[in-house]
């Protein structure tokens, strides 16, 4: 084998060579593109749990203000330390539940 024959087969193998790396450069083109796909998914995904946890944690705050508001009521109003105290209480142990009854000697 002469040194052309060397010659013809080296520049064979880079040309398979450049073949190979066009094809993995697609492929690696195709991979980037399903991963950056997934990636969306994912993210959008990400953005509805965001989004429901957001809407729960403003239905959550505005019900503790409600609470809030009502124990509020509850130490500013008629009735002794001890039915405030018991009124009170029952706003905390149930939280977000319709307003507690008034005090039996509370003013209607």
């Amino acid at each position: 084998m002469g040194i052309d024959d060397l010659v013809d087969k080296a520049k064979g193998l880079a040309g398979k060579g450049k073949d190979l790396a066009g094809d993995l450069a697609v492929k690696g083109k195709d991979v980037a593109g399903d991963v950056t796909e997934k990636a969306k998914d994912v993210a959008d995904k990400g953005k509805d749990v965001a989004s429901g946890v957001a809407g729960k944690a403003k239905v959550v705050g505005a019900s503790l203000a409600e609470d809030a508001r009502e124990v509020k009521d509850i130490a500013t109003g008629d009735g002794s330390l001890s039915e405030k105290a018991k009124a009170a209480v029952g706003v905390v142990k149930d939280p977000g539940a319709p307003d507690p009854p008034a005090p039996p000697d509370a003013p209607a």
